[in-house]
């Protein structure tokens, strides 16, 4: 594992850096609580006028089915619920983060927030196979290569020539991060989401998502949601490919998120659905 000192002082480098998510952080923290506060949730939200602002616009466009507008917070969470507007609060804050590779003309970011939204909306799919919290999942999807934002900021048209030169999925991305950095974009994302004080295991599943070998079933389950996630994600952005990312799927994998080859495709049909219900949430 590469040393955090190290790992700090590159990210130190990044420039645009945005604070920590703060109000996100608390807000994922309620999840665990049955009997969450709504009046907490609405104070922590109101911090932020610009996000609550953001919140309001974006469950507007999203839920014109309503039939009025929402005009508060308070009627915000008790019409679309408590994870949509959680949904709506982390996607603000990951379309923020883009702003760490804006200033690069070289790197276009759009097509990596797009990943990521597709990656968080299949997480969330996948989360609930397991047992596993669907905030939390949809936030390691969302977030699993904020690392690359930050390597984008640093090295600017470098990176996007290792990007041109190597495929942009799997282990040789990886390895070519590490050949020219030293450490890869996993490393220096779970290192940053430590940094944002996120829950520990949402950075494990950040730093792991590209790495788990075939075969290692016994890791931890949200580290296997992000890791099938990201295979399904660019599955659907990349179909057209001869090589399908999920096809590397091993048969253990599938078998602790509850899957088999047969129904995969069905599970695919699930995520674009849910997409198009969301798209509005996510647009930048």
């Amino acid at each position: 594992m590469t040393d955090e000192t190290i790992l700090d002082r590159y990210i130190e480098r990044t420039r645009g850096l945005p604070p920590a998510p703060v109000v996100a952080t608390q807000l994922l923290s309620l999840f665990g609580d049955a009997d969450r506060d709504i009046d907490r949730i609405v104070e922590l939200i109101s911090l932020d006028p610009s996000l609550t602002a953001e919140v309001l616009k974006r469950c507007n466009s999203a839920y014109m089915g309503l039939g009025r507008p929402v005009l508060d917070m308070f009627e915000a969470v008790f019409q679309i619920g408590f994870y949509e507007v959680y949904c709506i609060v982390i996607a603000f804050f990951g379309s923020r983060t883009l702003s760490m590779a804006q200033d690069k003309a070289e790197f276009d970011a759009d097509p990596l927030w797009q990943h990521s939204v597709v990656t968080a909306v299949a997480a969330s799919i996948l989360a609930r196979r397991v047992g596993a919290t669907e905030a939390v999942a949809f936030t390691a999807g969302l977030l699993h290569d904020v690392g690359k934002l930050v390597f984008a900021s640093v090295e600017g048209a470098g990176y996007v020539d290792l990007i041109r030169r190597s495929a942009p999925f799997g282990p040789s991305m990886v390895e070519a991060e590490e050949e020219s950095f030293g450490f890869n974009h996993a490393d220096l994302g779970a290192r940053l989401l430590t940094r944002w004080n996120l829950p520990g295991n949402v950075c494990v599943a950040v730093l792991r998502h590209p790495l788990l070998p075939n075969g290692e079933h016994e890791a931890d389950s949200l580290s296997l949601v992000a890791k099938a996630a990201n295979y399904f994600a660019h599955e659907l952005q990349d179909g057209s490919q001869q090589d399908r990312p999920s096809a590397a799927l091993d048969a253990e994998t599938l078998k602790v998120l509850g899957l088999t080859p047969e129904n995969i495709p069905p599970l695919l049909e699930e995520i674009r659905g849910q997409l198009k219900q969301v798209e509005a949430l996510f647009a930048t």
